[in-house]
């Protein structure tokens, strides 16, 4: 190099720089730099083995930058060597290689036996672009036309592995694991106060179902062999996937051969040899077991305890923030022309999506692409946007979800007549929340955790409900209150807590109670105090308002019988809001017979206003049903009339009974009175 030019750089004689391509700095190769009083500025002499590494012609534009070594600098393992002519000699069977760096694809030139060979660096494990030469480092030199063996085949594959870049949303997990096992394997000193080099640890995975073995001890032994060879080729990390199925609970394992594998691996646990204060990494099993289970509570207790699994890590269901991060991480390896502010919509409105929820969704939104664009034979226009985002997410269930998912009506508010005052109380404690959550931070205010709406029946409470799930975008959950009851003492409550546990999960969510009075009767109403019902009732009382807090999960009840309810149900914190749903007023009743007609076909004389004013203490289920008995009456007229008469709707109207009564409303009157509530 110029002697300016290394002056500019900081460089001294020896230094190590990296060279790469102006247009593709990806692709570099590491030299070391030797000053020359000969050459022009701005121009680099190289031999012919650099050339050819990095794929430069004479005149391309470069980059120079001094590469310093850090502690970070990954150490080879192993280095895959080819000769690029077939030399004159046999092959040793071990080499040593003097380069202190090797990069990936790097050809050089050694003198052997007289005479000038050339090799390029065929493979580097674990797989890096660039790696530390150790004195440990094995090296493999393979002919021309060698193929690689099985075992470093594998390895290769195993080399591919993710790297912790390709993981999105699991930040603090991440940060977990790394602390655990890169400190222990890489620098176990650490916890002694002692200095260790960096390593790279080997990876063993057992699949749980796949050593168990019908014959005696082989299974035990299988076990015994892996944590033999995780000693031999130290450090190492032994993966145990679906550990459940291989170390269930003792007393409700099925057969005697689970136990024998939970106690040997019990035993295999406790020989691992951890690094006391006065030993070095050498003389301790530098080896860390990592375990994989979506059912926790299913294994053994013996196995959750300090010294054998010392930390437990639960990779949960995404939040807002880590499935933003997910899907920036799936969508760089797609084509696409989403904004990242399309990103973060799909993110914010994909809730209880794990994952795997996101990763089918890109995938299914890439195949919408394909078909959209299949009758063009150019694929420039193969590029994933918005639309084919949210056409997938609509065929695509978040797991969460699955067991309890709903095929929920699609009712929108502009569906229900009228009821303009409960519409907005909903709006406020459902929809406000997750579209403006800073100002409930800036009010110093939580959000209400449930809702009753009561009230005479057919007045659209489990209507609103329907529009409740489609117009808040958040998860709904429906409970049909006998679904929860079971003949088995425990299961009911069980299956309370179950609810809870997928709406916590898959939240923000809705929990839907129709007809809550059936679940929630007083206390002791039975006279025994003892009762199934009772006993549910503390478990949703826990629920909604325990030790465990309920977090973006809304409790939303309907109910026409609000007098037997439990009086502590309906305190603030649990039900915040009591809302009554009466029968619709004139400009209520005249919404409903408004969209009614719209879906039907009514002659010009029908009159709406009269209806309305006709129907004077008719629920909404009432005047939806008199729309129904007019359009019969006209095809009873004439199954082949072209139109709903006046003379229809009065006949239906001459027949109609009306099943919401003064006393009932004086029922409703005396509850609010009696409970201190205002009437809406």
């Amino acid at each position: 190099m110029p002697l300016e030019s290394m002056q500019q750089l900081a460089l001294a004689t020896g230094d190590r720089i990296l060279v790469k391509h102006a247009d593709t700095p990806d692709k570099f190769v590491l030299r070391t730099a030797w000053p020359s009083l000969t050459l022009d500025k701005d121009v680099i002499e190289m031999d012919t083995a650099t050339r050819l590494a990095g794929e430069f012609q004479v005149g391309d534009p470069i980059q120079v930058e001094k590469y310093t070594p850090s502690s970070s600098d990954i150490i080879a393992t192993r280095v895959t060597l080819r000769f690029l002519a077939m030399p004159d000699f046999s092959l040793n069977p071990t080499w040593t290689c003097d380069r202190r760096y090797l990069t990936r694809g790097d050809v050089m030139d050694v003198r052997y036996m007289g005479q000038l060979r050339r090799l390029r660096v065929e493979k580097i494990y674990p797989d890096s672009a660039m790696a530390l030469m150790s004195t440990n480092t094995q090296v493999v030199v393979l002919l021309p036309d060698d193929k690689m063996d099985e075992q470093q085949q594998q390895e290769e594959e195993a080399a591919k592995a993710i790297s912790y870049q390709d993981i999105g949303g699991l930040e603090e997990q991440i940060k977990q694991v790394r602390e655990m096992v890169e400190i222990s394997l890489q620098d176990p000193e650490l916890f002694v106060k002692y200095v260790a080099q960096e390593t790279k640890a080997h990876v063993i995975v057992i699949n749980g179902p796949e050593i168990i073995s019908r014959y005696y001890g082989e299974t035990e032994q299988k076990l015994r062999d892996i944590f033999s060879v995780a000693r031999e080729r130290a450090p190492s990390i032994i993966f145990i996937d679906e550990i459940d199925s291989l170390c269930p609970k003792r007393d409700e394992a099925p057969t005697e051969l689970e136990k024998r594998v939970v106690t040997t691996l019990l035993t295999l646990m406790d020989g691992v040899e951890t690094l006391r204060a006065n030993e070095t990494s050498t003389t301790a099993d530098r080896i860390v077991v990592l375990g994989a289970t979506n059912r926790p509570n299913a294994l053994d207790e013996a196995l959750r305890r300090p010294g054998r699994f010392d930390r437990e890590i639960e990779i949960g269901i995404p939040n807002s923030d880590a499935r933003l991060s997910i899907l920036t991480t799936l969508l760089r390896r797609i084509p696409n022309t989403l904004t990242p502010d399309d990103i973060y919509t799909i993110a914010s409105k994909a809730h209880g999506y794990v994952g795997a929820d996101l990763a089918a969704v890109c995938r299914e939104a890439g195949l919408f692409c394909i078909r959209r664009n299949a009758q063009s034979e150019s694929s420039v226009d193969l590029k994933v946007t918005l639309q084919d985002m949210n056409d997938a997410m609509a065929g695509i269930r978040p797991s969460a979800m699955r067991e309890i998912m709903l095929e929920v009506p699609k009712v929108y508010w502009s569906d229900i007549g009228g009821q303009a005052y409960i519409k907005d109380r909903l709006k406020e404690s459902i929809e406000w929340p997750l579209k403006h959550p800073e100002a409930f931070e800036r009010m110093g205010i939580r959000p209400p955790k449930g809702i009753l709406l009561y009230g005479p029946p057919g007045c659209s409470k489990t209507l609103m409900a329907k529009a409740l799930a489609t117009e808040a975008g958040s998860n709904f959950i429906a409970v049909k209150g006998p679904e929860l009851f079971s003949k088995w003492v425990g299961e009911s409550e069980k299956a309370v807590r179950e609810v809870f546990r997928k709406a916590r999960a898959a939240s923000p969510s809705i929990v839907f109670f129709d007809e809550i009075d059936a679940l929630t009767v007083k206390r002791g109403s039975d006279g025994s105090g003892t009762s199934v019902a009772d006993r549910v009732l503390s478990q949703l009382l826990n629920e909604m308002d325990g030790i465990e807090p309920l977090v973006n999960v809304t409790v939303v009840a309907a109910t026409n019988r609000p007098d037997i309810i439990d009086d502590a149900l309906l305190r603030p914190g649990r039900i915040d809001r009591i809302l009554y749903v009466g029968p619709p007023d004139f400009e209520s009743r005249r919404d409903i017979f408004r969209i009614q007609v719209t879906k039907m076909t009514c002659d010009k004389d029908v009159d709406i206003d009269e209806l309305a004013h006709k129907t004077e203490g008719c629920s909404g289920a009432e005047a939806v049903a008199l729309c129904q008995e007019a359009a019969l009456f006209a095809m009873e007229e004439d199954v082949h009339i072209d139109s709903i008469k006046r003379r229809h709707f009065l006949k239906a109207l001459g027949s109609f009974k009306r099943r919401i009564t003064p006393e009932m409303l004086q029922f409703y009157a005396d509850f609010q009175s009696r409970s201190g509530l205002l009437p809406a």
